[in-house]
Parts: structure tokens; sequence; C-alpha cells
């Protein structure tokens, strides 16, 4: 199993996410933004954050795994 391409999809699509996030702050900057924030796009952003570190270790649990059961020959 291949974790590389989509792991790379869901970081593009965290970096866009927090980039778009942030050109809100322009035209829209009091409380309910704040609050918005901490309470949805944070957490959803922590969420990715935990996803793309437990796919790194399956990736490398995986790597190990594959080595450890490969044959010579």
């Amino acid at each position: 199993m291949k974790f590389g391409a989509t792991r790379s999809q869901i970081y593009d699509a965290q970096k866009t996410a927090r980039a778009k996030w942030a050109d809100t702050e322009t035209g829209w900057d009091d409380e309910v933004r704040r609050a918005h924030g901490e309470k949805c796009v944070d957490e959803l952003d922590a969420a990715v954050s935990d996803a793309l570190r437990a796919i790194d270790q399956l990736a490398v649990l995986f790597a190990q795994i594959r080595h450890e059961c490969e044959f010579p020959g």
C-alpha cells in the first residue's frame, strides 16, 4: 500500500484551506470569525494534522511489514 500520493493531496488541501481562511481576515475580523476559527477551523485543522501523522506512521509500518515479509530470490 502506498500512502504518498494520498498524503500529499491531503496536505495540499490543508495548506489551501489554511490560506483561504487567512484571506477571510481582511474582510471579516470580528468576534464571530474568531469564535468560528477556534471552534471549527482550528479543530478541523488539528484533526487533519493528526490524520497526516497517522498516515506517516502507517507508511512506516507498512514499509517495515513489506521488508520483513519479502523472500530473497
